[in-house]
């Protein structure tokens, strides 16, 4: 019988040091843009249980407008939030009045309230006020989610106050709050990055490893953008483009081991978007199992 221990203990170790049969665990789930403005799913209750008979485990609450519609069917079908996409302003009012309520009704749903930084009053990026003021703003944010049991992820957007995750983490090292990090959005870090900045993204993600909350990907192109609209080569089809998300994905989930979500980003995607969902979750199937072969 201990032989028996023994040698299972064995081939168990083996499997685990040749990469086999490691279970994936991070939840996978899809930005609301994969299906909003369907002419057929043209409801939260639709696009909700779409999303979750084809395999997702999550997905993303976008804005306060849709709050209360995405809630409601989100209660109906069982099915939870992996974020909840919110705007701050750097000009008064600062946060709409709802804010706080919402936050309230997501306490202990594992939610992450994500917020993006909108700069209408054209502060420069850096500029000493509007970082203080910035801090000030995610302070309450955070000091509302962590009174809900949750935690914050301050959301790189490019054209806004914090659009590169450099910024946001010297912000979020400043403000220090325990649950208080930021999203490593692959499209954002693309559309303000030089070549010579991508070279050390492996780096880059391990400074940023222990502040990182959520990462989203996409197919997209390893280019500096010359296109009108750069998310023609940022933001493509999941498993498309020349940039090497899955090697990107192994190396955060499998030489980092981050146990965050990981959502797919499919804004301004041009296509039929029922086939998008189930395109994107094959492409998210065939990855996991490349990762739990160890490949």
């Amino acid at each position: 019988m201990v032989k028996k221990i023994f040698l299972l203990t064995l081939v168990i170790s083996g499997a685990i040091q040749n990469g086999i049969a490691q279970k994936i665990k991070n939840a996978f789930f899809p930005l609301h843009n994969i299906i909003r403005g369907d002419s057929t799913y043209d409801t939260f209750y639709k696009q909700v249980n779409l999303v979750k008979s084809t395999g997702f485990d999550a997905i993303e609450i976008n804005g306060l407008e849709n709050f209360e519609g995405m809630k409601a069917a989100l209660e109906k079908f069982r099915f939870p939030a992996s974020y909840f996409y919110v705007r701050i302003n750097l000009d008064e009012p600062y946060f709409e009045s709802r804010l706080e309520g919402y936050i309230k009704q997501l306490k202990g749903s594992g939610t992450i309230i994500s917020p993006y930084i909108v700069n209408k009053a054209k502060f420069v990026k850096g500029d000493h006020a509007a970082d203080t003021l910035v801090k000030r703003l995610m302070r309450q944010v955070a000091d509302w989610a962590r009174n809900a049991n949750l935690q914050v992820a301050i959301y790189p957007h490019l054209g806004y106050y914090v659009e590169r995750t450099d910024h946001a983490l010297t912000l979020i090292k400043s403000i220090n709050r325990k649950n208080l990090g930021l999203t490593f959005n692959l499209c954002h870090w693309l559309a303000t990055t030089s070549i010579a900045e991508r070279k050390e993204l492996k780096s880059t993600l391990r400074e940023l490893r222990p502040f990182l909350k959520m990462i989203t990907i996409n197919g997209a192109n390893d280019v500096i953008s010359e296109k009108q609209n750069v998310w023609a080569d940022y933001i493509l089809p999941l498993g498309t483009g020349n940039f090497d998300t899955y090697g990107l994905l192994k190396y955060c989930l499998k030489d980092l081991q981050l146990t965050v979500p990981v959502g797919v980003q499919c804004y301004n995607i041009q296509t039929d978007k029922y086939r998008l969902v189930l395109t994107t979750m094959s492409v998210l199937k065939e990855y996991r199992q490349r990762l739990e072969a160890g490949n």
